[in-house]
């Protein structure tokens, strides 16, 4: 299947949003940031459609995958700049944040173990990078992978692509992609892996 790999518009937004609630319903990161229980799939597309509505809007790198007529997968993060929030979506996530019992705290462990992994220089941030169940192993995810990296690597700011994730089988993913780890932390149960690809050590590079 052909896939095409575009800067999102608004338009975007919402089957972007349908494939990333599918893609993270059981991702460790979210889960224990927003908790399990039977509103978890309103709580992912309100969680990620503040993310991606803000960076959207601050023409941040937002990507999305096309291919036989629907969407495949997004990724979405941050450039070496990370401006403030429109205000109108800061006040929705500080009323989300609130609505969500103990994500203040959970936020915070989540933050305090990335801020203290990542690398000094400037960089681009991956914060999300999904695909559709189904299209998972068709090279979706690879090609999101490469195109954001490529955005970095174009941007004379930017030393590298920094990330995390806290599925074990994503580390080797990354691994093949040239990143490596720079530290890891506990979310719950789960361990957090911080990744780091400096400029140069792409595969193929």
């Amino acid at each position: 299947m052909a896939q095409k790999i575009t800067a999102a518009d608004p338009s975007d937004i919402q089957p972007a949003l349908d494939c990333l609630v599918d893609a993270f319903s059981e991702d460790p990161i979210t889960g224990f940031l927003l908790g399990s229980g039977h509103d978890g799939p309103v709580r992912l597309a309100q969680f990620f459609s503040l993310l991606m509505r803000a960076r959207v809007a601050l023409r941040m790198p937002v990507l999305v995958a096309r291919g036989g007529g629907g969407m495949l997968g997004a990724a979405m993060g941050y450039t070496t700049a990370r401006p403030a929030w429109p205000a109108a979506i800061e006040d929705e996530w500080n009323h989300f944040e609130s609505s969500v019992p103990g994500l203040v705290d959970r936020m915070a462990l989540y933050d305090e173990i990335a801020q203290r992994c990542k690398p000094p220089m400037p960089h681009y941030y991956l914060g999300v990078i999904g695909v559709e169940p189904t299209r998972r192993g068709t090279g979706v995810g690879t090609r999101l992978l490469e195109a954001f990296c490529e955005l970095s690597a174009l941007d004379p700011l930017s030393g590298g692509v920094y990330l995390e994730t806290a599925n074990p089988s994503n580390v080797a993913f990354y691994g093949k992609a040239g990143f490596e780890v720079v530290g890891q932390g506990r979310l719950g149960i789960a361990n957090l892996w911080c990744l780091f690809q400096a400029h140069g050590r792409r595969r193929g590079a």
